[in-house]
């Protein structure tokens, strides 16, 4: 799912120029949980711009009538019922009640100042990420993804590799020759996203600057291992006889099948694994990422394990702030600027360069991954805690 599909339809209605067929389709969207998602996270960052203009109480108290018709009368009283156990459902009848002034939506303004815009100095579009990848073959051959065509990459293995029409990597069994030491990697670099559908049918979201290394074939193998540098999202098939091990910076995570994300980057204080649906056991590798050290846990939907050094926690977590990148948003919540720029620095392709001392207060929001840097910029320099100067792919961040 597109993730700016039922955004655009929301709009749509919103100014009352869809059609029939556009208003069916965003019903059907509702039923999918990353559309959802986005929705929700549009809804957000709208009220960010309602607060942002200092709108008069009657403008927007008409914002929010407009969303409850939508919500109310354009949804809920068509024929396409919604799965009232899922979340998404408790949250969109709580959104026509109570119009979704979310404490998200208050964004940076904790730390708004009268602080202008025209302070941050643009000298070169940043263009946000794309759907792209390079994928290695056991062979050595490296494939640029965003550059072939659809349909048949290669054969290796008893496997055959295709590009699917919406950009996804699929491995499809067609023979018996299984050699269980073809391994084969993805990798996403600055400014790139990619999907793939694995040999066992469970599928993989990498974030940018990521990588995953996997065989051709699972055939032979008494798990389904794989390795991870960087940041992905797993929806795994489910195998009792073969567990599923994920591989990452100083930890081991098996599951049987599941949804979870791993944030497993080198430059982050923490590795971070958060279960969406389903059991996974997470296990502390020692120092040379060999062999396990004993402490573990066993995480519940909702749960998130942080590794860092020697410690080693388990905390509820926020299961949007997790995801958000695989529908296509950031969502901060108490980042401190160094922090957010680090995944700004990953998505945009830049490098990010601090100049003096940089407040450390934690900030929250959400926004689109797919809007224009400067937008983001803007909405950070509005708090009054940074200003910022763009020199080509550069990003100088100063007080």
């Amino acid at each position: 799912m597109e993730p700016n599909r039922i955004i655009l339809l929301y709009d749509k209605i919103k100014r009352k120029t869809a059609s029939e067929d556009e208003q069916q389709e965003f019903d059907q969207l509702l039923q999918d949980e990353d559309a959802e998602q986005a929705l929700k996270m549009h809804w957000d960052q709208q009220w960010i711009e309602v607060l942002a203009e200092d709108k008069s109480a009657l403008q927007i108290r008409n914002e929010q009538e407009i969303l409850r018709d939508i919500l109310s009368h354009e949804v809920a009283a068509r024929s396409i019922p919604l799965n009232k156990k899922s979340p998404g459902y408790k949250y969109l009848v709580a959104a026509a009640c109570v119009l979704i002034v979310l404490a998200s939506g208050l964004f940076f303004f904790n730390h708004k100042s009268s602080v202008s815009s025209n302070q941050r100095t643009v000298v070169h579009a940043i263009v946000p990420g794309k759907n792209s990848a390079t994928l290695t073959l056991a062979n050595g051959k490296k494939i640029v993804l965003s550059s072939v065509a659809n349909g048949e990459l290669a054969k290796e293995a008893g496997v055959k590799i295709s590009k699917s029409a919406d950009g996804q990597i699929i491995y499809e069994i067609i023979g018996t020759d299984n050699n269980s030491n073809q391994l084969n990697t993805l990798s996403t670099s600055n400014g790139e996203t990619y999907r793939i559908r694995l040999p066992d049918q469970s599928e993989v979201w990498l974030n940018a600057a990521s990588t995953i290394k996997y065989p051709v074939s699972f055939a032979n193998h008494a798990t389904r291992k794989i390795e991870l540098i960087g940041e992905a999202y797993f929806e795994i098939a489910r195998d009792k006889k073969h567990p599923f091990i994920v591989e990452s910076k100083e930890q081991r995570i098996e599951v049987l099948g599941t949804h979870f994300n791993v944030n497993a980057y080198a430059n982050e204080n923490n590795v971070k694994t958060t279960l969406i649906e389903g059991s996974v056991k997470v296990q502390k590798l020692n120092s040379n990422a060999k062999t396990l050290e004993g402490e573990q846990a066993i995480l519940k939907p909702g749960e998130q394990s942080l590794l860092s050094g020697d410690e080693f926690n388990v905390k509820q977590a926020d299961v949007e702030e997790a995801i958000a990148w695989k529908i296509g948003f950031f969502k901060f919540k108490d980042e401190n600027i160094q922090s957010i720029m680090r995944k700004v620095s990953r998505w945009y392709d830049v490098e990010v360069i601090y100049k003096g001392e940089i407040p450390q207060s934690g900030l929250e929001g959400t926004v689109s991954r797919y809007q224009d840097i400067t937008q983001l910029l803007d909405m950070l320099q509005s708090t009054g805690l940074v200003k910022f100067s763009i020199i080509k792919n550069k990003i100088i961040v100063s007080k």
